[in-house]
């Protein structure tokens, strides 16, 4: 069984806990996730199985969208609710406005520091295992990019509530987000609660629960929810070889351009594309090596990524 599974991950579930379940059920040999959610966390969670999990670091990469509500005038050990109350401050003079003009200082690039709950490795430790045996550490800055940053909704008081939207690349963790807005502010933060609703082209929309995957998985159906090895990639252009072609990609040779059944007219040097067969089967991920408008015939067409055939 090959397939990328959409997940809703439910809150006080790990990331983990939902693939080993699954993986247990179906009696599934490989299975993995692309991209930690974390447990107080629900949302999208990308679960890729059989030959797909070839392609998690493609997915990985792919930008996040959550929507969450950030607390005001509160300061937590973690960032988050389940975190213990380190500071409060009476926030009831924090305006929609003053939010909003704080929230546009944080799109774009930006750095930030990961929250010493969180899974990142320290020195060949998790920051999180330092976190509960109460050790410090200062973890480096590191560069994100925050696509988007809306305000929702405003609800003031001695303790604003604040529902937001974010729009983020890889890496980004939105508790460490509300926390730094808090100190922008000047009141402190923290987020109370966080739903991923899109993953790249994926969203929670299409999503299953996991009851819904039980089902599946009792009813022998499961596949049915898959997204193919192809599917799973639909930001990457489609490469299509001639029939007889699968083998030359499996023992890794080169593509020409005498091997290519369809190719993108608008393909540029070192965009990643899908290798796929002439009935749509995804062969092999790869970067063009040449520019479509000016591909030349004797020269080599692209250079493997991941090789699925």
């Amino acid at each position: 069984m090959d397939g990328l599974l959409l997940v809703n991950k439910p809150k006080g579930t790990s990331s983990y806990g939902v693939v080993k379940r699954i993986k247990n059920l179906a009696n599934l040999e490989k299975i993995g996730h692309a991209g930690t959610l974390d447990p107080c966390a629900e949302g999208l969670l990308l679960i890729c199985i059989g030959k797909v999990t070839k392609l998690t670091v493609f997915l990985q990469e792919l930008d996040k969208t959550y929507r969450g509500r950030m607390i005001f005038g509160v300061t937590t050990t973690s960032f988050d609710e389940e975190g213990e109350i380190i500071e409060e401050k009476d926030a009831s003079s924090l305006t929609r406005d003053k939010v909003e003009e704080v929230f546009s200082k944080f799109k774009g690039k930006i750095l930030q520091i990961p929250p010493m709950h969180s899974a990142i490795h320290w020195q060949g430790e998790r920051l999180y295992n330092l976190a509960r045996r109460g050790e410090k550490v200062n973890p480096l800055a590191r560069e994100i990019h925050i696509y988007e940053l809306k305000l929702l909704n405003f609800s003031p008081g001695v303790h604003p509530e604040a529902e937001f939207e974010v729009r983020c690349s890889k890496g980004a963790y939105i508790r460490s987000l509300c926390n730094d807005i808090g100190k922008a502010s000047g009141y402190g933060a923290y987020q109370s609660s966080l739903c991923r609703v899109k993953v790249g082209p994926f969203s929670i929309r299409d999503a299953k629960n996991l009851e819904e995957v039980e089902n599946l998985i009792g009813e022998d159906k499961l596949k049915e929810a898959l997204y193919s090895p192809s599917e799973a990639l639909p930001h990457f252009p489609k490469v299509l070889v001639k029939k007889g072609v699968e083998k030359i990609i499996k023992w890794g040779r080169p593509l020409y351009l005498s091997h290519l059944s369809i190719f993108p007219s608008q393909l540029e040097k070192g965009d990643r594309v899908r290798i796929c067969s002439e009935k749509g089967d995804l062969l092999a991920v790869g970067v063009s090596l040449q520019n479509s408008s000016h591909f030349v015939k004797d020269r080599v067409g692209f250079k493997y990524l991941r090789v699925l055939a």
